[in-house]
């Protein structure tokens, strides 16, 4: 999978999160199947943290290693280790407005640090495009 596809991939996988935590806020995840069914919500949130993080991580370090940028690479870390500590701690904020925010919060930074990744490596790419037209 390319870079560029692997950073797509986790900002889906991180606007899915988003929706849903914002979808269970409102109650539309109560109705149906998942009422029923206890646990499904955790589930779903390992299953997540299980695609998201391994994800994100493989598409940081490549466009890392294209680019080299510390301030597009840190802060998509940092939020991948909050959302891993979010996961950890789901059943202290269960039911409390703190996790549905928390964690959109932390999605949002993980897509804008794969969209500042996307951009950097194009940055990079028309940079080497540049010298070799020189």
């Amino acid at each position: 999978m390319s870079r560029l596809r692997l950073d797509q991939a986790a900002i889906a996988l991180s606007g899915l999160c988003m929706i849903h935590c914002v979808a269970s806020v409102a109650g539309l995840f109560a109705i149906g199947l998942l009422s029923v069914v206890g646990g499904v919500d955790e589930l779903f949130h390992q299953a997540l943290l299980a695609l998201i993080v391994p994800i994100s991580v493989l598409a940081m370090v490549a466009g890392y290693r294209r680019h080299r940028r510390r301030k597009v690479l840190l802060p998509g870390l940092l939020a991948l280790i909050a959302l891993c500590l979010l996961t950890a701690f789901e059943a202290a904020l269960h039911d409390t407005l703190w996790e549905p925010l928390l964690t959109s919060l932390v999605g949002i930074c993980l897509v804008a640090t794969h969209v500042g990744n996307i951009r950097a490596c194009k940055e990079c790419e028309s940079h080497h495009e540049e010298i070799r037209t020189a």
